[in-house]
């Protein structure tokens, strides 16, 4: 898809941006834009309660909030943004933030932009947040969404997890006791820490102990594939790939994912978004299989008998990709902004703007890296590396020892399959 597409007609128009600026910190920010050469319309305000009315009755493509002193204020700003106009992009533009804050932060917008990045900086990533937001958004994505007949809920102890997160106050503690009132949840969390994908040295059996290893976050999207999956049983006459296998892969996928972060030093908060990426990348297609059963199966046949990219018989067949549809629920159920781009573009990384390494990063290298799970047809349902954005986000040297981490755990996948066709 070109990006020319993303968007229809409005694509050619200039971008019209709020600027919210509580402080009146950035009075000439405009001007310097214009100097540049951008053409964005951009309407500054230091009014925020006039700021969330104006939005509700005009149109704009982006939200960008400066946050200088009062981080809880503005996230809040932008929470209130995402209530009355889901569709638009919304931007943080702030210091350098504390660990804490930056996970707070990216749970809630889509992109954020540290003060005193260069104008080309600044225009390159307000342009791909709106992009990515406009491709979720496509009359097609809706339309083929609206037309599943059993969507599932978001699960309340996501939520539970997700308010304890945004507490100064939560312990692991705590977080044990949510999980413990999930039998199911809490016998995974287990089950996984003592797994060949952690390779620790002793048994782990107390729970606390398990939260602390695992770390909060990834409980949490532990939780939500969990619930995915259950939502999404594999039906007795499927036989084109295993449902449990493409789970144990999409861990696989997560962890490898979380590894690959390692050189970019960007803190716990990324390594989290790669992690919730990589675990949720193909539940689209989860989605397809449950739903479509025979008529997805043909569209598999197809695409293995001309050997092409699944994704590009899908969008060839119903008009969307099982990325699209993946990202388009996680995005319902408001997951942060970037692990719904990572879903969205795991495929098609060259559709991203920008030479940033992010979760979309993370997750498009390991899945290509890891074989695909085993299908009746053989078809290849990974990514294929692109060899362009990895030149791009300049990842090219880390190549060689992400190969040798991900040898790693297709010798783990290798052994699990043997497990289960025993």
């Amino acid at each position: 898809m070109n990006r020319a597409d993303i968007g229809g007609p409005h694509r050619d128009s200039p971008l019209k941006i709020l600027f919210i600026d509580p402080h009146s910190a950035f009075v000439t920010w405009g001007s310097g834009l214009v100097q540049y050469g951008c053409d964005w319309q951009v309407v500054r305000t230091d009014d925020s309660r006039a700021a969330l009315t104006l939005l509700s009755e005009t149109s704009f493509d982006a939200v960008i909030v400066a946050a200088l002193s009062s981080f809880e204020r503005e996230i809040g700003i932008l929470r209130q943004v995402a209530s009355v106009k889901p569709k638009t992009a919304r931007i943080l533009l702030s210091p350098v933030l504390s660990a804490v804050n930056l996970a707070k932060a990216l749970d809630v917008v889509h992109r954020n932009i540290f003060q005193g990045s260069s104008v080309e900086e600044i225009v390159s990533s307000v342009e791909q947040t709106v992009m990515v937001t406009r491709q979720l958004y496509r009359d097609k994505v809706v339309r083929s969404f609206a037309a599943f007949r059993q969507l599932p809920s978001p699960p309340a102890i996501y939520h539970e997890l997700s308010r304890a997160l945004s507490s100064d106050r939560t312990g692991t503690r705590d977080i044990s006791a949510i999980v413990e009132r999930d039998p199911a949840l809490a016998a995974r969390i287990l089950r996984l820490v003592n797994s060949s994908y952690f390779a620790l040295s002793r048994h782990i059996s107390n729970l606390n102990e398990a939260v602390t290893l695992l770390g909060v976050r990834t409980v949490r999207g532990l939780a939500l594939a969990g619930h995915l999956n259950a939502h999404y049983p594999e039906a007795a006459a499927w036989k084109i790939f295993s449902f449990e296998m493409m789970s144990q892969r999409a861990l696989c996928v997560a962890r490898l994912a979380q590894e690959i972060c390692g050189p970019y030093g960007k803190g716990q908060a990324l390594k989290d978004q790669a992690f919730l990426a990589g675990l949720l990348l193909d539940i689209g297609m989860l989605m397809l299989a449950a739903e479509q059963g025979q008529g997805y199966l043909k569209v598999i046949k197809y695409a293995a008998h001309k050997q092409l990219p699944l994704h590009i018989v899908e969008r060839m067949a119903y008009g969307v990709t099982h990325a699209e549809l993946g990202a388009y629920l996680l995005n319902m159920w408001n997951l942060a902004p970037q692990v719904v781009e990572a879903v969205l573009l795991h495929h098609e990384p060259d559709e991203a703007v920008g030479d940033s390494f992010a979760p979309l990063s993370a997750a498009h290298i390991a899945d290509a890296l890891l074989p695909s799970v085993g299908n009746e047809f053989d078809l290849d349902l990974s990514a294929t590396l692109s060899g362009n954005y990895v030149e791009r986000i300049n990842a090219r040297q880390y190549l060689p020892s992400w190969k040798m981490v991900a040898n790693g755990y297709r010798l783990r996948m290798r052994e699990s399959e043997r497990v289960r066709s025993a």
